[in-house]
């Protein structure tokens, strides 16, 4: 119940003027304003969501359909930007060059194979759009909340329902709807495009097994991730890419306006992260949930406008129609009743906790630091000791730094100096008039 307080303050003593009446604000209307403010925030972080995370799939699109078809090179670009952005992020973020710990051995054997994972992922995403518009990419991908959810089930992360698999099935209908309504699809786009989509799915699953258990924030993943992503693409554009691009210089087809638009699309990058950062602080796991399906539409319309010029079928948007509203429904579905569940447990729980049992070394302090994720032995690697004791084994934010330089100092030189040994300079100077 919002409250109205007025203070009326009295004349004092010996004055015939009674002091002014000043009135303080309530918590009703404080609360409403604060409300109007972060409904706004919310509201415009969604907008720059949906925009930036589809503009940057059209973007990739475009830059391919114009004959730019090195897709692990414009990835690598992507990522360099993207280390550089999280360097900057974690060092201007309060609190954030804390967070940054993880073990040598879980580098290598945790972070190292689910970077790889995105990495290719990413590559034969962007591979997927020299055949097949983003548009019937987005609306394939519609598809992919209920594959995670039937993924988990099989794993026994998730218990099995009969909800789930009715979504599922509607689902698949939408689906199977969306690719008979193509017009011309190529079979290998459609291969390339089922491909990326269950790397997608595994990348959402092993984020359970490989990342959450590091414990790191947002950004401290991305300084540490988006440099080994740099490697592998510079090590895929080294085998793959080369020499198709020392063709293209050789031939002319390298002008000063490629390297702008490969800036472009790397601010353009660094602007997604940035927004998707500031739109999971602001948002609710619902909102997040109900912008999904508007990316997904928003890149059908641009693709349509900007990259590949056609009209969908009506077979196309009724299936995109139906994967998208099951998928809503469904995502909101299990976040609602997670929710649910979580305030029942806490309600069950008793109101005087039982005695921890008699272990040895278990304090009080060890036991918060552990439920806090920072002080106590997680598998991200906690300190190996508590105020000050021995940390050696763990990586911290010098290291994290001096690994960033080294993976991108090192696929840049890679990528050079392959395609400079692949190079003729008569030719090059011939074309650019050198």
């Amino acid at each position: 119940i919002a409250l109205r307080c007025v203070i009326r303050c009295e004349p004092s003593s010996g004055s015939t003027t009674p002091r002014p009446r000043r009135r303080v604000p309530t918590p009703g209307s404080m609360a409403g304003g604060e409300a109007m403010s972060v409904g706004v925030q919310i509201l415009f972080a969604s907008l720059a969501n949906i925009c930036t995370s589809s503009g940057l799939a059209v973007f990739n699109a475009w830059c391919f359909r114009q004959g730019y078809h090195f897709q692990f090179s414009l990835i690598m670009v992507q990522q360099v930007v993207c280390s550089c952005f999280a360097v900057a992020q974690v060092a201007l973020l309060p609190g954030e060059r804390a967070l940054v710990k993880i073990s040598s051995k879980n580098y290598l054997t945790m972070l190292l194979p689910f970077s790889m994972l995105v990495a290719a992922k990413l590559y034969i995403q962007n591979k997927a759009f020299d055949h097949v518009s983003p548009a019937f990419y987005a609306m394939i991908a519609s598809t992919l909340p209920v594959g995670v959810t039937l993924l988990s089930i099989v794993r026994g992360m998730e218990p099995f329902r009969m909800s789930t698999l009715f979504a599922a099935a509607l689902v698949s209908i939408g689906g199977c709807m969306i690719k008979a309504g193509e017009v011309s699809l190529s079979p290998f786009g459609l291969a390339l495009t089922v491909t990326a989509l269950m790397l997608d799915v595994v990348r959402l699953v092993l984020v359970q097994y490989l990342v959450q258990p590091l414990q790191l924030s947002a950004p401290g993943l991305m300084l540490l991730s988006s440099p080994l992503q740099c490697l592998v693409c510079a090590l895929g554009a080294a085998t793959l890419e080369s020499s198709a691009v020392a063709i293209s210089i050789e031939d002319g087809r390298f002008p000063l306006v490629v390297w702008v638009v490969l800036l472009l699309n790397g601010g353009l990058a660094m602007v997604v992260n940035l927004v998707t950062f500031v739109f999971v602080k602001v948002a609710s796991a619902v909102v997040v949930a109900i912008t999904t399906p508007f990316k997904d539409l928003s890149t059908v319309i641009m693709s349509d406008n900007l990259v590949v010029r056609r009209q969908e079928t009506p077979m196309s948007i009724a299936g995109f129609s139906l994967a998208c509203t099951v998928s809503l429904v469904y995502n909101i579905h299990n976040i609602m009743r997670r929710d649910r569940e979580k305030v029942e447990k806490q309600e069950m729980a008793p109101l005087i906790p039982s005695r921890q049992e008699k272990t040895p070394g278990f304090t009080v302090g060890v036991a918060n630091a552990d439920a806090s994720g920072r002080r106590g032995q997680g598998l991200g690697g906690g300190d190996a000791g508590v105020d000050g004791e021995d940390t050696a084994g763990y990586w911290r934010i010098k290291d994290a730094h001096n690994a960033m330089l080294s993976c991108c100092t090192v696929s840049v030189l890679l990528l050079s100096s392959t395609v400079l040994a692949q190079l003729d300079f008569a030719k090059v100077m011939d074309a650019y008039r050198l």
